[in-house]
């Protein structure tokens, strides 16, 4: 997908035409949007986030073969790691899960539960053990940010 900007290159757009023009940020949105050829911002935002959600599905192998994970497959196990953490966090409503979360490192979670011994393994399987694993590492977290032992 081929816009005339980065997103937020078109958002300072907006801002400037908003203040420019006197109308709201949402009325300015929109209006980029068009300019783009998108009937409004919302649209634009919808056809960007299935465009790059099939990028990065093309960018990513349907069988792990190598380990340590790279590129869109290392950013996209990282980043289920990181949610997949914070849910765990708030369900067990940690008392401090922002230092919790400082303290803890998605990446070396990621490279720790998938190893050479797995090898080859299907990337949905892998995710999902990314996933599943993670309520132990949120609980010792939770207990080390709140002090215990």
């Amino acid at each position: 997908m081929k816009l005339s900007a980065p997103i937020p290159v078109l958002k300072e757009q907006a801002k400037r035409l908003a203040k420019e023009q006197g109308i709201t940020k949402t009325e300015a949105l929109n209006s980029i949007a068009r300019r783009e050829g998108f009937s409004s911002w919302s649209i634009l935002s919808a056809r960007l986030a299935e465009f790059q959600a099939k990028e990065l599905a093309e960018q990513i192998p349907a069988k792990i073969e190598e380990l340590p994970l790279k590129g869109a497959l290392r950013s996209e196990a990282v980043a289920i790691a990181k949610l997949s953490f914070a849910n765990a966090l708030r369900r067990m409503e940690a008392r401090n899960p922002r230092k919790a979360k400082s303290d803890w490192n998605a990446g070396e979670y990621v490279d720790r539960i998938l190893t050479e011994d797995m090898l080859p393994i299907e990337t949905d399987y892998a995710l999902h053990l990314v996933e599943a694993f993670i309520v132990m590492d949120a609980v010792e977290a939770a207990a080390a940010a709140d002090g215990v032992d």
